[in-house]
């Protein structure tokens, strides 16, 4: 067994203790202000913005501005250093802020709600009604926005986030319920701007214990920075995926923590993690841990064509994927497209992994899928399925894998069709089907490992070798079907060996063992349990064979092969 490298160790010890590194803004130490002892009339008709900022302007680092119980209305207020807000009330838009039109070029509002611009040391718990970005922050340090309610337009088609960060370190957003900013979506091929939280090129970001729900696009969307952790959320009903975090030209991506989340009902995935870049695949020592991932991938009840339980990861590598649960979403619950190392434990899914072009290493243990899927254009290093119950595993013709391990394992609906350059071990696995397709077929495989399984098919051969198949060796197996329980098309040098090999009486060849042509075949050392006076054990053709077994019911026939016998 392969140690698990050291930075996966670290990764593995954030959610049991996630920590923010930021600080907590004084905010109980200076003044309180109450606004409406300076002209604040909070009767959902006055604009507010002059008398509440002449509060943010006038208070000193340390200060309170307290917004009372009413109705206050604003354009846009101007956040200050060292000042800090509160609301009883609700701060929402007048009238006569404007809207703008968002677009790709401009993304930001001319007046956002609330506005932050190379301020520091903020402490924010607001109820707030925006029809652009309730808070937009630029070039900020350590600002907390903490028990907080920010409602945006659901009637706006192209809205701006609830929350915008730009060039942030120290963001902390808290108990907090964000919602509601841009129509929801409709369509399961289109959606339209509108997110709960977006981080552009910033750093030091904590997202932790809030609801973040009914926004157009996605919940939260993190960009070109690093240090982020998202935890303990339910992020649900959003346009596009409950998280997503997207690459820029900066190279800054890395160190993220999403644990502890339940993502539900979002038109796309549960987590996405997207660096569609030309380069190899980039290390962002990143974990992906206890999130319950649920029905992700619908709109009004038809599929989107995203919707992956707990990761769409491409172009990604130093990932641990930690005990979360995907149920009921549309497509795989890890898609996996030109990664790197991938650890994932203790995951459990009602659907697949999918493994797409290149791909470093992949180890899953102790999980439970429905299946693992390999793609035809699949190229791995190493893949490791150890302690696991999978459904089944779908490898097409031509992939390339230099080493893939499945030990200790159960499949239900086994069907392993092997034709792939690289190597293989099959070892202490429990290997089912009750369908017509063979357990174990060895098309193409450089050399196969095949030892100490149990393997049962009721209604065909169990394991057919082929004679591309090389460096073959089936070991203290028990194997079961119906026979012919093993199928030799004259794979060189193929070596069976004290394995017990049974007939389930009933098919149309009751046969243990069938050898067409076989090429220096060895058998050695195996009990064949079929029926006494009836073939068992049968050679077609000519060839060359070994043979010395232990145990031998039924007949042979071993055509004109020329033979070893013992």
């Amino acid at each position: 067994m392969q140690s698990i490298p050291s930075f996966f160790l670290l990764l593995l010890t954030l959610f049991q203790n996630p920590k923010s590194d930021l600080q907590p803004a004084d905010y109980s130490g200076g003044v309180r202000l109450n606004v409406t002892d300076f002209g604040a009339i909070g009767d959902s008709t006055s604009d507010n913005t002059a008398p509440i900022q002449q509060v943010l302007d006038k208070a000193s680092p340390g200060d309170t501005v307290f917004i009372p119980e009413g109705n206050f209305l604003v354009r846009t207020l101007q956040l200050r250093s060292g000042v800090h807000l509160i609301s009883r009330g609700i701060l929402a838009h007048h009238a006569d802020a404007k809207s703008g039109e968002y677009s790709i070029e401009k993304q930001n509002s001319p007046n956002p709600l609330l506005k932050g611009e190379g301020v520091a040391d903020i402490y924010i718990s607001i109820r707030a009604k925006s029809k652009n970005e309730g808070i937009h922050l630029t070039k900020c340090q350590n600002i907390r926005i903490v028990n907080s309610d920010l409602e945006g337009d659901s009637t706006k088609f192209r809205a701006y986030p609830g929350i915008l960060a730009f060039q942030v370190s120290g963001l902390d957003v808290s108990s907090t319920r964000i919602h509601h900013f841009g129509s929801g979506r409709t369509e399961t091929h289109s959606y339209q701007p509108g997110t709960g939280i977006r981080v552009l090129s910033s750093n030091t970001i904590s997202i932790r214990d809030s609801e973040i729900f009914h926004n157009g696009e996605n919940g939260i969307f993190i960009h070109g920075s690093r240090k982020a952790e998202v935890l303990n959320n339910t992020i649900h009903h959003n346009g596009m995926s409950a998280i997503q975090v997207a690459f820029g030209n900066s190279g800054k991506e890395n160190d993220y923590n999403f644990s502890g989340n339940i993502l539900d009902q979002n038109a796309a995935d549960g987590i996405d993690i997207n660096n569609r870049s030309p380069e190899n695949a980039k290390e962002i020592n990143t974990t992906i841990a206890y999130n319950l991932s649920c029905d992700n991938g619908f709109v009004n009840g038809k599929s989107t064509p995203d919707g992956s339980g707990f990761g769409t990861l491409i172009n990604v590598s130093d990932i641990v994927i930690y005990r979360n649960q995907a149920i009921g979403n549309n497509r795989p619950a890890l898609y996996i497209e030109d990664c790197g190392t991938l650890l994932t434990k203790e995951n459990q899914a009602d659907n697949q992994v999918e493994i797409v072009l290149n791909l470093g290493e992949l180890r899953i243990e102790s999980s439970q899928y429905s299946s693992i899927n390999l793609m035809a254009n699949a190229k791995a290093k190493r893949i490791l399925v150890r302690d696991s119950k999978i459904g089944s595993l779908s490898l097409p013709n031509q992939i390339e894998v230099e080493q893939f391990e499945v030990l200790s394992s159960s499949f239900s609906h086994a069907r392993f069709n092997i034709n792939m350059k690289g190597n293989l071990i099959l070892r202490d696995n429990d290997l089912k089907n009750t369908s017509d397709s063979n357990v174990l077929l060895l098309a193409n495989v450089d050399s196969a490992v095949i030892e100490d399984n149990r393997i049962e098919s009721l209604k065909t051969t169990a394991v057919a070798i082929r004679k591309p198949a090389k460096n073959v060796r089936l070991s203290r197996n028990l194997i079961r079907s119906s026979g012919p329980v093993i199928f030799d098309e004259g794979s060189p040098n193929l070596l069976i060996q004290d394995n017990t090999i049974e007939v389930i009486p009933g098919g149309e060849e009751n046969l243990t063992l069938k050898s067409n042509f076989p090429d220096r075949l060895r058998l050695e050392g195996n009990e064949h349990l079929g029926a006494d006076g009836k073939p068992t054990l049968v050679f077609v053709g000519k060839g060359t064979a070994t043979v010395q077994e232990k145990r031998i019911i039924g007949t042979t026939d071993f055509a004109e092969v020329n033979v070893i016998e013992n």
